[in-house]
């Protein structure tokens, strides 16, 4: 009884490593199409707190907009975008 509960926990530690590689795996793969494609986001700041709010009001917005006009891609590709 005990060798098969310890084969239990092996068979299910293996298989947890193997999901954790494969969602290494596609973590990878998909940040390299993302990069290749160049379909990325254009985060001009990383604020780790108050990254994932959303500007709330006009002004929050321009200011942002702005941000994201010093950026080369902005510069680059996507000058004629605008907000308004």
């Amino acid at each position: 009884m005990s060798q098969d509960l310890n084969i239990q926990n092996r068979s299910a530690i293996i298989l947890w490593l193997f999901s954790g590689c494969l969602l290494i795996f596609l973590m990878v793969v998909v940040g390299g199409i993302t990069r290749l494609t160049g379909s990325g986001l254009s985060i001009t700041r990383w604020d780790v707190v108050t990254g994932s709010i959303p500007p709330m009001s006009d002004a929050a917005w321009d200011k942002e907009f702005a941000h994201y006009q010093e950026s080369p891609q902005y510069k680059l590709i996507n000058s004629h975008f605008g907000i308004h």
